[in-house]
């Protein structure tokens, strides 16, 4: 397996536990406003450029000074820039961006998702809306109603005045101060819970780049997942996946070409301890390993600060949004239903929000992650509990867009998403972890693979 891979898969495992805890920064309708040179009338059709300048001020964009540019001396300029160099307004089919049109609420929408890290091709969830699938915009209107930012009924195709396009984008990169209290009254509940298990489902496709797509097929996997916590952390984990094999492409020796592989992997975390367990055809034998115990960060802090929602930096406070949809019945259970999505590409602030301190080998590995990952984007809902502010029921996907390029070399994977769906939460059941004996009898498997015995000449490099 390729280092970056390794690197990349214990990085999102901690945005995962890092994620839930954000809390967002808001934007007022008042702060959007102070781009306009001066106030527009009232009733003012909103142009695409405005838009732009609006989305750069609402995502806390850096904007340069106004170059020599296609939008010339106009003062919106230097944001349309910003977001064509990032591949947010991409203009019409004739090559025009046409910032003097009016937008549409459908464009509005579409520059929006991709600012919150929506990459082209990703899956539509299902909803009931009035926009039909046919539409080039259905993916991005899509997910945007699915976290209560669009009404269903709302005609995607009318022009937005001023005012209605600093409300979409006031709370799109804002938060519903009622679904941020139902979120930390959920973080305090937990922080009580003595155990936890549940059970879910779980999804992973990994697409690579079109220049590699013959080589390198798509590539998909889904599963069943079922988890133990006892407080203070010790973990028990359990994953049985079925692996979709491109027909005519061999993975490995022994394995079939096509197909379907069946793969288990179990975990045991006690003591600040990892042990793992993988069974997949071709191995010879399922064994356990056992991670070094000075190579994980303080999970019991992590875990205990993902329960509290305390102490996540600015960065990634500002990088969450919350959204009230709703009462509904779970599993028996009245419930509030919140939507939660957003985006992570500091990787420095991922880094400074993991307590205790990194070992250096982590610190390598965190490090190299960091050089593969493009963004990571987050999209959420959870039911929580009316009465003990519980969660009863959770969806989620996550979208990962990788870097063009890793140590010179071109990064076959261009998008992963991953969905994890539980709708059974069992609390204070009595949850006793054990780790297996032959499991505490393994032996220990270093983070970060040994160097090569030969020393290297001066015109090669490590990998």
């Amino acid at each position: 397996m390729k280092k970056w891979f390794q690197a990349l898969i214990l990085a999102v495992g901690l945005i995962l536990a890092l994620a839930p805890a954000a809390l967002a920064g808001t934007v007022t309708g008042d702060q959007l406003r102070q781009v306009f040179p001066q106030a527009p009338a009232p009733g003012k059709t909103l142009t695409r450029g405005e838009f732009a300048a609006l989305l750069a001020r609402a995502a806390g964009m850096q904007v340069k000074g106004n170059p020599a540019d296609t939008q010339g001396d106009a003062w919106y300029g230097p944001a349309v820039t910003a977001l064509k160099e990032k591949g947010v307004i991409r203009g019409y089919p004739d090559g025009g961006l046409h910032t003097d049109r009016p937008v549409t609420l459908l464009e509005a929408a579409v520059m929006a998702s991709r600012v919150l890290g929506l990459p082209d091709g990703v899956a539509a969830p299902e909803v009931k809306g009035s926009l039909g699938r046919e539409s080039w915009g259905y993916t991005p209107y899509a997910w945007l109603v699915r976290a209560g930012l669009l009404q269903p009924g709302q005609d995607a195709g009318r022009l937005l005045t001023v005012d209605e396009g600093v409300a979409f984008l006031a709370r799109v990169f804002g938060s519903d101060p009622e679904a941020e209290r139902i979120v930390q009254a959920a973080r305090q509940a937990q922080a009580k819970v003595k155990d936890l298990k549940f059970a879910g489902s779980m999804a992973m496709t990994m697409r690579p780049r079109p220049e590699v797509a013959g080589k390198m097929p798509p590539v998909s996997m889904q599963g069943n997942i079922v988890s133990e916590f006892s407080y203070p952390l010790s973990l028990h984990q359990k994953v049985d996946m079925t692996l979709n094999l491109p027909a005519g492409k061999t993975p490995g020796k022994d394995l079939p070409a096509g197909g379907k592989m069946q793969m288990t992997m179990e975990q045991y975390l006690v003591d600040g301890t990892m042990y793992q367990r993988v069974e997949a055809p071709g191995m010879a034998e399922p064994r356990w390993m056992k991670l070094p115990k000075g190579a994980l960060p303080d999970v019991e802090a992590l875990v205990e600060q993902s329960r509290n929602a305390a102490g996540l930096p600015p960065g990634l406070k500002d990088s969450f949004h919350f959204r009230y949809l709703g009462e509904g019945i779970e599993n028996g259970h009245k419930v509030h239903r919140i939507a939660y999505y957003g985006r992570i590409e500091d990787w420095q602030a991922v880094l400074k929000a993991l307590p205790g301190g990194l070992t250096p080998e982590m610190e390598q590995v965190l490090t190299q992650a960091g050089g593969v990952l493009k963004s990571v984007s987050i999209w959420g809902e959870e039911a929580i509990g009316v009465e003990d502010n519980l969660a009863y029921a959770s969806e989620m996907t996550g979208l990962v867009v990788f870097a063009d390029k890793f140590q010179g070399e071109t990064v076959p994977l261009e998008t992963m998403t991953f969905h994890m769906k539980v709708t059974d939460y069992r609390y204070n059941s009595g949850v006793k972890i054990q780790v297996p004996a032959g499991a505490l009898a393994a032996p220990e498997v270093p983070l970060t693979p040994s160097e090569p015995d030969a020393k290297p000449s001066g015109s090669q490099m490590q990998g």
